[in-house]
Parts: C-alpha cells; structure tokens; sequence
C-alpha cells in the first residue's frame, strides 16, 4: 500500500508556548528546561486537543453526470481523539480514533449515503490508526521546526485492519505538536463498495485519508 504524502505545515502550528503549570522548572530536572522555565523537547505523553482544530478527512474522485471531469469530493470529521508518547527521536506509540458518523462534506445526500451504504458508518462508526512499531524521527525535534518520520501503522476501517506504510510531518510549538499526512487507500482493500446517490454515475475506488492533528499535553 502506498505511504503517506505529507502536506507543507507551514505556519499553522507557530507561535510561542501557552503559559500553564506545565511550564514550571521543576527542582533537580534542569536539563528539561530552558529559559524562562519552557520545556527544551517534547518527550511524555499528548493527546489530540479538544478545541476542534483537529481532523480526520477524506479527499475521492467522483463522476458527476451533469460535469465532463471527475469531482473531488472532500469530507472531514473533527470528532477525534488519541494520544501520542514521545521519547527523545522516537515516537513510541500513537493510537487515534475517529468518529465517521461526524463526517460532513459539502453535500448533505452524500454524508447519507455513506452513513447507509459504502462506509456504512452507522454499523461502523470508528476508524482507529495506531502505531504498529516506535517511529525514528529524522531528527530530534526542536521547537519549531519540522521533523518527518516514517513507520507502520495498522489503520481499522469498516470492521476491516490493515498495515499501512506511514510517512508523517510533525511540529513542535513549544505547546502543541501538529502531525499531518495523507494517506492513500483502496475502499476495496476494506471491504467498502462506493455508494451511489442523486447525479453521482461512479466512484473512483482510491481515495486519500487526510490527518490533520494538533496534541496538547496530557
């Protein structure tokens, strides 16, 4: 299976520390610390912060019968939650589970028709992706910059699990770790037949998994 593309962070994660009793000095721990009492790395444990900025996504090519090029179709659910441990260059484990019942795209027939046929999420309603082996990260993160690693995964969709090849860009603010990627599947290879609703003449059986996910410490 292919592996994750990763989008350009850019500057969606910048910014400066948030204060919090995180950010104390703690006595006989200095090598964590830094100036002005901030963390000098990100090991411990994060979970996906609940203000919404998070989400799980998905991007398919559909034909249309009133357009003469393929349509893409864009979904996402920002019902998600997970955590992530961080150990120096390692990221030793992440388990991250979404809420397809939640997914929302610009068409309301489709979010339906998925809901019944296809995904059918109302009889599987959660898609988990967690870490099959520690990631090694390209570098160990520093605050601010982009690090990139690549491992296996085990991604569960409509009942169904399959290793995947992940390849994920991560940012570290200071406060918050961004980690994004796409991921390119086969509905087929989860037992998933492309639902068919109102203009839609077919569905292309590839798709991309968007993760766009913001930690905050536990």
């Amino acid at each position: 299976m292919a592996a994750v593309r990763v989008p350009d962070l850019g500057l969606a994660a910048a910014g400066g520390p948030r204060p919090g009793a995180d950010d104390d000095p703690r006595p006989g721990d200095r090598n964590h610390w830094g100036p002005g009492g901030r963390r000098r790395h990100p090991d411990g444990t994060w979970q996906v912060s609940d203000d919404g900025s998070s989400y799980v996504g998905y991007r398919v090519r559909e034909q249309l019968a009133f357009l003469n090029s393929p349509n893409e179709a864009v979904g996402q659910s920002t019902a998600v939650t997970g955590t992530m441990e961080v150990a120096g260059d390692t990221v030793e484990a992440v388990k991250i589970e979404a809420d397809l019942t939640q997914l929302k795209s610009d068409e309301p027939r489709r979010d339906n028709a998925i809901r019944q046929r296809g995904l059918e999420s109302e009889r599987y309603p959660t898609a988990t992706l967690e870490l099959a082996e520690p990631i090694q990260l390209e570098s160990t993160p520093a605050q601010g910059e982009e690090v990139r690693g690549q491992g296996k995964g085990r991604l569960t969709v409509h009942g169904v699990t399959r290793e995947v090849d992940l390849d994920l860009g991560g940012l570290w603010n200071g406060s918050t770790i961004q980690v994004v990627g796409q991921l390119p599947v086969k509905m087929s290879d989860f037992q998933i037949q492309a639902p068919r609703f109102g203009p839609v003449v077919s569905i292309e059986d590839g798709l991309a998994i968007d993760l766009n996910l913001v930690f905050e410490r536990a």
